[in-house]
């Protein structure tokens, strides 16, 4: 890859990021914990949105580049966390051609291995600092289609200021199929406390809702 494709796929996902940002940062519905010394306890959820082009497509984007390369990701995402403990973390996807094609449905699922990318505690626990976490693990990507499964992919895990959600894995486990490209989320949930899905006894109690720091 040349210098400039790298340029433009570099340029491509921080435009992608800024659109997922800006898109949060005017959802109403958003809730943002209170910043603290961390939160063992939480949950969150939301929406996936990923823009995935090869170097030519961004030079030249228009419909006729509907390729295996260039398409469309969207879908919802959702994490709990109890104790410092990852109890579920499930991306489903969609992904479209540029021309409106559904191309196939993928479910990131089974993680497991999980630690913290910085080990803030001490103890390994997944914490909600602020409004940031950040944790690593083993996954696997199922095509719902087919049944083909990626086992044991690695996955690194970002939740960034309570809004945007950006995960990354090992693309030679996956055969290069999101061309070396991060996944992009935004959150639409962030809520202090066991949730209603994480069998952790009720609801949790939602905080505070605060802009991002």
């Amino acid at each position: 890859m040349t210098k400039t494709e790298r340029l433009l796929l570099a340029s491509t996902v921080m435009f992608t990021a800024a659109i997922l940002l800006t898109m949060s940062m005017n959802n109403n519905n958003v809730v943002i914990a209170q910043p603290t010394g961390g939160i063992n306890t939480f949950s969150a959820e939301g929406y996936m949105g990923n823009l995935v082009l090869s170097p030519e497509a961004m030079q030249k984007l228009n419909a006729s580049q509907d390729t295996n390369l260039n398409f469309v990701i969207g879908g919802d995402w959702s994490l709990d966390v109890s104790n410092g403990q990852v109890q579920d973390f499930k991306i489903e996807l969609n992904r479209h051609s540029l021309l409106g094609h559904e191309v196939e449905t993928h479910v990131i699922e089974g993680l497991t291995d999980v630690t913290p990318v910085t080990n803030i505690t001490g103890n390994n626990e997944i914490v909600l600092v602020g409004n940031n976490t950040q944790f690593k693990g083993l996954a696997d990507i199922r095509t719902v289609e087919t049944g083909n499964v990626w086992e044991d992919v690695p996955i690194i895990a970002y939740l960034i200021n309570g809004h945007i959600l950006n995960i990354s894995f090992d693309a030679a486990k996956t055969e290069g199929h999101f061309v070396n490209l991060p996944l992009m989320g935004v959150v639409t949930s962030l809520t202090e406390g066991n949730s209603s899905s994480s069998g952790g006894g009720g609801g949790g109690n939602q905080a505070n809702s605060t802009d991002p720091q």
